[in-house]
């Protein structure tokens, strides 16, 4: 048997171009070989005004000609990785730019020597062949961000240029990428929000010149976030770590934390699996299986650290934007998942209204056959104190508006706000309203002519067992109507 080479087609960076970044994981892709070169400080600036360019600057430790060849080859290995390191298939760098630009640049200082490549589509199309295009010092001059390069002892400077896959066909450039730039920073300070956060060598990170700052999905700082205990799970010869996460209720969300999308109309969708690898936020928003999205657990968050020998196992893509948990991991993770569901449900039902049969509430719930519904509680003391006062023909009138009101509560509209977690405003009965509503029941003879008594009978009505100051309320209202009387 004979073996031949056969040279894959130039239009191979074309092909290349399909893999489907979207413009937040191909920035973390480059940010990914920052952070793995030891880089500190990463700015990030794209040409909001004409929409030319995309450019990345950090100050690693750049790269030698040979290796910043060897990065710009398809496939291309940098040597043996670290089990630091956040680089996957050797891919990352060509694939994350060339989804998004037709012109790739890579400038790089090291040890004062700076080399600077290109990978031109057009140009590599035109001639027919792999062609690197080497820059001199004229052509890195022109190049944004250079002058930062050019000041700093090392780094890397990655420059996008003719951005058609990712302007498309807008016929606003720069205002296109200025309204993408939102999105980039929120991907990215949740994506690398470990990093950020870090107070021992903590990344820096600028978009534009805003500064970013964590996004912590757990909310590990809030005093009311629960946690349960750091489970390690021994899978394909490593350690997984898991930790699971019960956000606060929204009442218990400070103004700031309600306006995050993931803890305002988007919690639903943002509960369930966070996968790390290298505290490298890699996929979230699964259950994979395990539990349902739902609202019972849209408070809930599990915390997995892989490391990076289970990469093949766990089926991390080019994008290290997706991940399948294998079997053994799922089979483990069922014995534990019950127990970090069961903390978010209770965020819900311990909110609730407490049933309890020494309380005569307003609302009544009827469940069915077909669900459940509410009703007017006709029974109530505060309802009988009010009909009591009327003539039967009224009295019905009024029976009749109640139910009316029970069948058309806004219950779908109440769940809706309830899912996004809006606050939930509690308005207390003004003063005079108790009190007048306090003159009904005691004329209505259905309680005791004894203040003492009255109250302990009064404690157990809606809406006078919430009532702080309710013995002083019954004091004056008995005493003032003995002496109306």
């Amino acid at each position: 048997m004979k073996s031949e080479i056969i040279q894959p087609n130039v239009n191979l960076l074309e092909s290349m171009r399909s893999v489907g970044y979207s413009l937040e994981a191909a920035v973390a892709d480059l940010i990914d070989n920052s952070i793995t070169a030891t880089a500190r400080n990463i700015v990030i600036d794209a040409d909001v005004v004409e929409g030319k360019y995309v450019a990345v600057l950090d100050d690693g430790c750049g790269m030698s000609s040979e290796i910043a060849r060897e990065a710009l080859r398809l496939a291309g290995a940098t040597g043996d990785r670290d089990a630091s390191d956040l680089g996957r298939f050797g891919l990352g760098l060509k694939t994350a730019s060339l989804s998004q630009a037709r012109c790739l640049t890579v400038a790089t200082k090291r040890h004062e020597v700076v080399t600077a490549l290109r990978w031109d589509i057009d140009f590599v199309r035109d001639s027919g062949e792999w062609l690197l295009n080497v820059l001199d010092k004229t052509d890195t001059c022109t190049l944004p961000l250079w002058a930062e390069l050019n000041a700093q002892p090392s780094g890397t400077l990655v420059v996008w240029n003719d951005l058609d896959l990712l302007l498309g066909d807008t016929t606003t450039p720069g205002v296109f990428l200025a309204e993408r730039l939102g999105d980039v920073r929120s991907s990215l300070a949740l994506v690398f929000h470990r990093f950020l956060a870090d107070q021992r060598g903590r990344l820096n990170i600028t978009v534009n010149g805003i500064t970013l700052h964590p996004i912590d999905p757990f909310l590990s700082g809030n005093p009311k976030t629960q946690r349960t205990a750091l489970e390690t799970l021994r899978i394909g010869g490593a350690d997984v770590k898991v930790e699971g996460f019960t956000l606060p209720h929204a009442s218990a969300l400070t103004p700031e934390e309600r306006r995050r999308p993931d803890l305002g109309d988007g919690m639903r969708d943002a509960q369930g699996f966070y996968i790390y690898r290298n505290r490298r936020l890699i996929s979230h928003g699964h259950w994979y299986g395990l539990a349902g999205m739902n609202e019972l657990s849209k408070q809930t968050r599990v915390k997995v650290d892989v490391p990076t020998s289970l990469d093949a196992l766990w089926q991390l893509d080019i994008k290290k934007s997706r991940t399948e948990p294998p079997p053994s991991f799922k089979s483990r993770l069922r014995q534990l998942i019950d127990p970090i569901l069961d903390r978010g449900h209770r965020v819900h039902t311990f909110r609730g209204r407490t049933v309890r049969t020494d309380v005569a509430h307003v609302w009544t719930k009827l469940k069915t056959r077909e669900g459940f519904l509410y009703e007017v509680n006709l029974d109530s003391p505060l309802v009988g104190s009010v009909l009591s006062h009327l003539d039967p023909e009224d009295a019905e009138r009024i029976v009749g508006l109640l139910q009316t009101i029970a069948t058309t509560f806004p219950v779908m509209d109440a769940y809706l706000e309830a899912a996004s977690n809006v606050p939930v405003v509690a308005t207390r009965p003004e003063r005079e309203m108790i009190i007048a509503r306090l003159r009904d029941m005691h004329q209505s003879g259905l309680f005791d002519e004894a203040p003492d008594v009255a109250l302990t009978q009064l404690a157990g009505v809606e809406p006078f067992n919430t009532i702080d100051d309710l013995q002083s309320l019954v004091d004056f209202v008995w005493k003032d109507n003995h002496v109306t009387e």
